[in-house]
């Protein structure tokens, strides 16, 4: 389609209208997807990939901020009940075992960067529980 007649002004306006729609379709396609296997998959990837970017003296951890109380979790294994709650399991600061299980609605957390406390560990393995296919 030949467009050098249109002014910058409107061509400009064309690219805006196509990159909102590619973000409806981007939004229509998580909210297809926001299965709580699907998240917690998501989430797996994120916290890996985070984690791989970090130098062998950090590691990466996850903290809640609920009830006026802060909680950093080491996450070890992420996974999900039924259709719509994600579980992750792990632990405190003190080794004590976690198990945080929220709706998929309600997720809402911070990936922080923690000293590791033997820096001569290699990197905390995080498991995926369940049966997502790609």
């Amino acid at each position: 389609m030949r467009m050098d007649f249109i002014s910058p002004e409107v061509k400009r306006q064309m690219q805006q209208n196509q990159a909102n729609r590619q973000i409806e379709i981007n939004a229509s396609k998580m909210q297809l997807d926001s299965s709580a296997e699907q998240v917690a998959y998501y989430l797996y990837e994120e916290i890996r990939d985070y984690q791989n970017k970090l130098p062998d003296t950090e590691d990466v951890a996850m903290s809640i901020v609920q009830f006026n109380q802060s909680i950093t979790i080491f996450v070890k294994e992420i996974g999900c009940i039924g259709y719509n709650l994600v579980c992750f399991h792990g632990e405190d600061t003190s080794g004590k075992p976690l198990e945080l299980i929220q709706h998929v609605q309600q997720l809402n957390f911070l990936l922080m960067v923690v000293p590791k406390p033997e820096i001569e560990a290699p990197n905390r393995q995080i498991g995926f529980v369940g049966q997502v296919e790609e």
